[in-house]
């Protein structure tokens, strides 16, 4: 055991105020050790990834926990991965996760096929009912994708998922990326706490395509929906993201959607790219920050664990930052994890002399 020193860079205050940092300590497993860091480093105590997709032996579009873990997130949201007829998967190693469980029997497993929803029986609703109950502590709600056939089952999917979801006193979130269902109506079924993840896409039904779909948006925030960027492969459109910011609507959590698909590949990469991408796109800091820290770490009721950091240094280089629709914005740079320390264990360390930081 010993004590890391840093000192140098900049930090957040609890308003997400950018302030200097003068010393940051923790404990670790290693060794006393001091650093100095550059003056545009950012010191933060963990990340937060509202929505990803995390790689089971059975379910195999997500990946891997430790690679997430390596990446700076210790803590996550697994978004409808695994279904209401799927084990409850168990986990008390970082990343801390939460499950989104999805009204498919069997969730993502069988992704990219196009599944329809089959419908619930009462003998399935009380199947529901009793995983709930069961894994309340591990469980955040449960998980509808809209988009997938027509504009009747999504319907009966956001029929059913709100009635579900209000029996068993748990959020809704709801993919509406390519909905067949005027955005309007999707806005006002939800309830204050349910969640609009692909919140910025420009598919089909998205929130940008008409003043009537913007308003009803901007109503739905104030009445309590939550607002989640899920950027994935085809659900973040610069066109929406413009639109609906400068209308004062933004993200209350920044989230990457992550699959092995994605990982390391435009235009997700990892959750501190898709930060740098918006960033570049004018999302202020303090909205990254809360989007990324606080927000979601309230929200999953899951603290990032004490003597944790993880440290950005942004890399000064032109990068090109696309979205789905093939526009793209330029930045000046993006940040890149070069610490990560989760409770105490050193997951990444470039600041070792020799070591290419990319």
């Amino acid at each position: 055991m010993g004590t890391w020193q840093f000192e140098g860079g900049l930090k957040f205050d609890r308003n997400g105020s950018l302030v200097m940092n003068t010393r940051w300590t923790i404990t670790t497993q290693d060794d006393d050790q001091e650093f100095s860091l550059r003056n545009t480093d950012l010191l933060l105590p963990g990340l937060a990834d509202f929505h990803v997709h995390i790689h089971r032996s059975t379910h195999t579009l997500g990946v891997s926990p430790h690679a997430l873990l390596r990446s700076g997130v210790l803590v996550g949201g697994d978004a409808g991965t695994i279904g209401w007829r799927d084990p409850v998967p168990t986990r008390k190693s970082l990343p801390n996760l939460k499950l989104w469980i999805s009204l498919l029997p069997h969730g993502l497993k069988h992704h990219p096929t196009i599944v329809a929803f089959p419908g619930l029986n009462t003998s399935d609703t009380q199947h529901i009912e009793h995983v709930i109950e069961q894994h309340r502590h591990d469980i955040a709600g449960i998980k509808i994708r809209l988009g997938q056939i027509d504009a009747a089952d999504d319907a009966r999917l956001l029929k059913t998922g709100i009635l579900i979801a209000e029996q068993v006193h748990v959020p809704l979130m709801v993919h509406v990326s390519g909905s067949f269902l005027p955005p309007e109506s999707i806005v006002e079924s939800l309830r204050p706490g349910d969640v609009i993840t692909h919140a910025f896409h420009g598919l089909r039904g998205h929130f940008a395509q008409s003043s009537s779909a913007i308003k009803s948006l901007e109503d739905g925030v104030k009445r309590g929906i939550w607002l989640d960027v899920g950027q994935g492969s085809r659900h973040f459109s610069w066109r929406t993201f413009h639109r609906l910011t400068a209308a004062g609507i933004a993200p209350h959590t920044i989230s990457t959607d992550i699959t092995q698909a994605t990982w390391h590949q435009p235009p997700v990469y990892d959750l501190s790219y898709v930060c740098s991408k918006l960033y570049a796109g004018g999302l202020p800091l303090s909205t990254i920050y809360h989007g990324v820290v606080t927000h979601p770490t309230q929200y999953l009721e899951r603290p990032l664990p004490p003597h944790s950091l993880v440290i950005w240094r942004y890399r000064s280089s032109y990068t090109r930052f696309p979205d789905a629709e093939g526009m793209v914005e330029v930045g000046p740079g993006y940040w890149r994890p070069i610490v990560v320390v989760a409770h105490g264990h050193i997951v990444r360390n470039l600041l070792k002399k020799g070591v290419k930081i990319r």
